[in-house]
């Protein structure tokens, strides 16, 4: 299985791809750096000796996060998928965190939301909580420290979340053209107000 994973979502927006079971190769992108979201994806590509028809599946980060960066990588992501008949997965941005950073099981995970507030999922005995928030920064670190879980910051941790992308695409289910893991792009487009910062 060839995979592609997409992040702009996050402060520290990234590309991976991997192929079989090998590692993913992965590279930083350049922040808010839209315009080279393509020319990344086609020189990795490129260097793996794969072109872009040879993809089974294309990961994106979903949000919340960066709408600029969410808008980009969705519709790049969504676009690439149909040409070439991909499948389309998509991961939310705290599901990649948890996947990404797996201990300690009491964690509270925040990305930045602009004007003192941030979204935060909370991640309880190893497993993320179903409900995510968008609240006062100081509040979330207050009631963190309250609850004894570490406070992982998207936007200071440096995480690099495309790689956990590619481990969760491969094991999305494998269903019919079009279809995704976590919903369908229509509706994850329509949830962009919900978690968007500039």
């Amino acid at each position: 299985m060839r995979l592609l994973a997409i992040d702009t979502a996050t402060p520290h927006p990234s590309l991976a791809v991997a192929v079989d079971g090998s590692a993913p190769r992965t590279v930083e992108l350049p922040r808010l750096g839209a315009e080279a979201l393509a020319p990344a994806v086609a020189s990795l590509l490129f260097d793996l000796g794969l072109v872009p028809r040879d993809l089974d599946r294309i990961a994106v980060v979903s949000g919340p996060g960066s709408f600029t960066g969410l808008r980009s990588s969705l519709a790049f992501a969504r676009g690439l998928a149909r040409a070439t008949g991909a499948l389309l997965v998509l991961v939310p941005t705290f599901v990649a965190a948890s996947e990404t950073i797996p201990a300690p099981p009491e964690a509270d995970f925040f990305l930045d939301a602009l004007r003192g507030e941030v979204h935060r999922r909370r991640r309880r005995n190893g497993s993320l909580l179903p409900e995510e928030e968008r609240l006062n920064r100081e509040t979330a670190l207050f009631e963190a420290d309250r609850d004894g879980a570490a406070g992982i910051d998207l936007g200071s941790s440096a995480l690099l979340l495309a790689p956990a992308a590619i481990s969760l695409a491969r094991r999305a289910p494998a269903e019919e053209q079009g279809a995704l893991a976590y919903g369908r792009l229509p509706a994850a487009v329509e949830r962009f107000g919900t978690g968007e910062t500039s």
